[in-house]
């Protein structure tokens, strides 16, 4: 870094000191955290209360209590996401003067029009879902990588609470998928990109994570998508998720089955677990 530009960051974050109610440490650091574990929070909690409310969504349990209870996994979860929830509130704080920089507040309205809006989302979806599954696919296939991914296969049965439990390295990679285009769309495109938006789609980010570990079929990771009604070849499901803990290679796509299906690397109903192939 240039002396210029190193001088440049040691003012940015002055400015934001001492705190107060407008500095970036709280509006776009601690404020997002607390969004983002708030939504975690509410999304496991209205998973459970579906399961336990419709019988529609407790009968589509893909794998038995006895393996999604277990209490010495469900324990390992609450400890591994701990610590990642505390990491990413350091995170949110060290980077927040960058983020205000990057993401403005209050200017939901004037940023762009709904099709503005409307186009950003498609652009994400598939954009957040692409990266995530080549990221997802090096871990597996990558000789070497597969270490930053083990721990989040420590859990076979999934369940919602553990949709967070993974290393640090491999919940850095998803944050460089989910924030990749927001960052393309402000910093490379120069359009305003409001802080709210960021939040919004790392929420669906997190809801699709949170459903597509619930473990029950009836959720979709979309949610208001009915893959009945779509080619088999786009959408990925719930099921072809927990087929991957299960089985372990393969079906590396989040909401979109087209990456596998191109790949090849779709895991057929009815296959058998395996044993991993790289410890």
């Amino acid at each position: 870094m240039s002396g210029d530009a190193l001088g440049a960051a040691v003012s940015l974050y002055r400015a934001e000191l001492p705190l107060s109610a407008r500095s970036a440490f709280l509006t776009h650091g601690v404020a997002t955290w607390g969004v983002l574990f708030g939504g975690w929070l509410l999304f496991c909690s209205l998973i459970e209360f579906s399961a336990a409310k419709f019988p529609r969504v407790s009968q589509s349990k893909l794998q038995s209590a006895q393996r999604t209870d277990d209490p010495r996994l469900r324990a390992l979860a609450r400890k591994v996401v701990t610590r990642n929830w505390l990491s990413v509130l350091l995170q949110a704080i060290v980077f927040a003067p960058l983020l205000k920089v990057a993401f403005p507040l209050h200017q939901v309205a004037t940023a762009m029009t709904l099709r503005g809006y409307a186009s950003f989302f498609g652009f994400w979806l598939v954009s957040n879902d692409l990266l995530f599954t080549l990221f997802h696919a090096a871990f597996h296939e990558v000789p070497g990588m597969y270490r930053f991914h083990k721990e989040h296969h420590t859990w076979k049965a999934p369940f919602c609470w553990m949709s967070h439990a993974m290393s640090l390295t491999e919940a850095s990679a998803n944050g460089i998928a989910v924030m990749a285009y927001p960052l393309f769309h402000s910093l490379y495109l120069g359009r305003t990109t409001p802080l709210e938006l960021v939040w919004f789609v790392q929420l669906v980010a997190e809801l699709i994570g949170c459903i597509e570990h619930s473990g029950y079929d009836a959720l979709h990771p979309l949610l208001i998508i009915n893959p009945a009604h779509f080619p088999h070849w786009l959408f990925s499901t719930t099921k072809k998720h927990d087929d991957h803990h299960r089985c372990f290679n393969g079906n590396y796509g989040g909401y979109l089955n087209l990456w596998d299906v191109l790949a090849g690397t779709v895991i057929e109903p009815g296959a058998r677990s395996q044993t991993p192939k790289r410890e």
